[in-house]
């Protein structure tokens, strides 16, 4: 499975539109309350960093811009409560020293389980408080349905809004014992990964992936196959990943889109590790995965072998 998938909570969506039920979860005397700020989540560094959960005394005390009820872990229930600029009035609430810290940069640091339930708690407080207006008149909106609904508090309008997730394809291209890969200008030197692209109105994910491959570096694919998918809430997204082969290696980077992009061999990728010249994305990534999957299926040293050999 991919990061931010492990969740352990039963979302229990029928829950949702019980009002007195809510309010039952809300007192159960094991509620885990998680706090996110302007998209940060609340942790604590002690001999490993872990994540942070409010007492229901600190949660009642707090004015959150977003509550949402997240669902179960067993019969433990979970809410996420959401802020923006309001670090002052949180601070006073907060006993111990605590970290403010960007769930992409400290995923790998947290359990799996923890980092899935931070992924969907982060998705849904940035989808709340992007709507405490409505988007066809400009009134304000109300939660409804525990968070995972806000309606238009306009009587002449009254709509109902729900969250949105952005689709992107994402593809690992090899042709032979080589796969194409290109960088942003703005990622660490040496760093190179997957294409990757936004679906479309009216495509499909595979027209998606052989678009955004002819628009980035002109290549026409020969095969798309489905690989895996990933939740990536920085902010909305869901990555659908895939495998793709080409019959040449022909290029014609599109260098508006992309700083470059060039094919890699499995011995140039595991030179360029060994050396430092070359970086892998983050392994909390569905690109690396999809480089991991390939890489692992030719001969030699796997990539975690590789990694245990670097060092």
């Amino acid at each position: 499975m991919n990061y931010f998938s492990h969740s352990p909570l039963d979302r229990r969506f029928e829950l949702r539109t019980d009002a007195a039920g809510q309010d039952l979860l809300w007192l159960h005397p094991q509620a885990r309350f998680i706090l996110i700020h302007d998209n940060l989540h609340l942790l604590q560094q002690q001999e490993n960093l872990q994540l942070v959960t409010l007492t229901r005394q600190q949660a009642e005390a707090l004015e959150p811009l977003a509550k949402v009820f997240l669902g179960l872990q067993g019969e433990v229930p979970y809410f996420v409560l959401g802020f923006e600029q309001q670090a002052e009035e949180i601070a006073a609430y907060l006993q111990e020293p605590y970290l403010f810290m960007d769930l992409k940069e400290v995923a790998l640091q947290l359990p799996p389980e923890d980092s899935a339930i931070l992924a969907h708690a982060r998705a849904m407080v940035h989808w709340n408080l992007r709507h405490l207006y409505c988007p066809d008149c400009g009134s304000l909106t109300q939660s409804m349905e525990a968070g995972h609904m806000r309606q238009c508090t306009n009587p002449a309008c009254g709509r109902s809004h729900f969250p949105r997730t952005d689709t992107a394809v994402i593809m690992l291209i090899s042709e032979g014992d080589a796969c194409l890969l290109g960088r942003q200008a703005g990622w660490p030197k040496g760093r190179y990964a997957t294409l990757a692209g936004f679906l479309e109105p009216g495509e499909t994910l595979e027209q998606a992936v052989a678009r955004e491959a002819m628009e980035e570096t002109g290549v026409q694919l020969a095969s798309i196959t489905y690989h895996s998918s990933q939740p990536w809430p920085f902010p909305a997204s869901i990555m659908v990943g895939f495998m793709a082969t080409v019959s040449n290696r022909e290029l014609k980077v599109n260098y508006a889109e992309l700083e470059d992009a060039r094919w890699f061999t499995r011995d140039e990728i595991a030179a360029g590790l060994q050396t430092g010249t070359f970086l892998l994305p983050p392994q909390v990534s569905i690109s690396y995965q999809l480089i991991r999957s390939w890489y692992n299926a030719g001969p030699g040293y796997t990539l975690e072998q590789l990694g245990q050999e670097i060092h």
